[in-house]
């Protein structure tokens, strides 16, 4: 993996958050357990306080374009429906490598949107 492909996993602050909660829990998550924090954090709201709706929205991005690509690029183990985990190798290595060079690595919480309001 070259360092334009490491960056392109890092492009997405989701991605960026799957891989977060992946090496802070360093063990086997759930699609619905990784769905929730993502949204919580994405949404900076105590998890308890997610409603269905962005639990869900925040499932399918997960499932139909971060684990994907996280996949592809072989940064990740995952069944989709059940549960995810880091993969071990070279280029995990690599993404994390490249991740400390960056200003907003670990995220941060502060990735929600200007324009939204709770």
């Amino acid at each position: 993996m070259n360092r334009t492909e490491a960056l392109a996993v890092l492009a997405s602050a989701d991605r960026q958050l799957v891989l977060h909660e992946l090496v802070e829990r360093n063990q086997t998550v759930t699609l619905e357990g990784l769905s929730r924090s993502v949204a919580a954090r994405r949404h900076q709201i105590p998890p308890e306080d997610l409603d269905g709706r962005e639990i869900e929205r925040a499932r399918y991005r997960l499932r139909h374009t971060h684990l994907p690509k996280l996949a592809e690029e072989g940064i990740i183990d995952s069944n989709w429906e059940e549960s995810v985990s880091l993969a071990d190798g070279e280029r995990t290595d690599r993404v994390f490598g490249l991740s400390e060079e960056l200003e907003c690595w670990p995220p941060d919480d502060s990735l929600g949107y200007p324009y939204r309001s709770r």
